[in-house]
């Protein structure tokens, strides 16, 4: 689908400037990890996939469909949409990142591996996306309630792969930040083939944000 901006087209400038805010956070955040890493044996693993989008090959040749759960609330919740589609597509395998050590435990405890690909999701570097993309070659990505990631949307419209949410909310308190960064939203809500979400109030919230009201259904909560 067109974007009608820069931001659609890949505007590498844009691409870079994101880097570069990324990169400025991640190091005023750092003594933090630093700190927690030491005191509480947290973040210690998985920054290759993190940082370089180095995520693990997939054994099998079989086309997958991608989907991302920050943490342990959002993996629970892929549990039933798993049930549902795995008898409908049984030549597919299914990747699941997370972004949390919990959230990647409870994972790989939840779904088996054979048809299931657990691992960290790549922070939204261009460089980390653009190589976990090509890692795994999803045929689609599906992104559980609010996951907005600008270089790693517009890498994978770069490569044409649909992309939908599921289990959608926004609290008014996110809602009034986003109306800040409209223009934005509104081409990433533009990317998506579907936007499901829990209730009608959700999706009044993202079509207000620029969300084609004919890509937003109101499905309930898959919990």
């Amino acid at each position: 689908r067109p974007a009608g901006n820069t931001i659609g087209n890949g505007c590498p400038l844009m691409s870079w400037l994101l880097n570069i805010a990324y990169i400025l956070l991640l190091i005023a955040v750092s003594p933090v990890l630093l700190y927690r890493r030491l005191a509480h044996g947290k973040y210690r693993d998985g920054w290759g996939e993190k940082l370089l989008g180095r995520l693990p090959a997939r054994s099998s040749e079989r086309p997958c469909i991608w989907f991302h759960a920050v943490s342990v609330g959002e993996v629970l919740q892929l549990q039933s949409v798993l049930n549902e589609l795995e008898p409908r597509l049984p030549g597919h395998d299914f990747v699941i990142t997370t972004t949390t050590v919990t959230g990647l435990s409870v994972a790989r405890e939840k779904f088996a591996a054979d048809r299931h690909h657990v691992c960290y999701f790549p922070l939204d570097f261009s460089w980390a996306v653009n190589r976990a993309l090509k890692v795994i070659q999803p045929r689609a990505i599906v992104l559980v309630e609010l996951e907005l990631w600008p270089n790693f949307i517009a890498a994978a419209g770069r490569r044409g792969i649909p992309l939908a949410l599921v289990n959608g909310r926004i609290s008014e308190r996110s809602f009034r930040g986003y109306r800040r960064i409209r223009v934005l939203m509104r081409w990433l809500l533009r990317r998506f083939e579907t936007l499901a979400v829990q209730n009608e109030t959700y999706g009044q919230r993202l079509i207000e944000l620029g969300a084609p009201k004919d890509r937003v259904v109101v499905t309930g909560s898959i919990k």
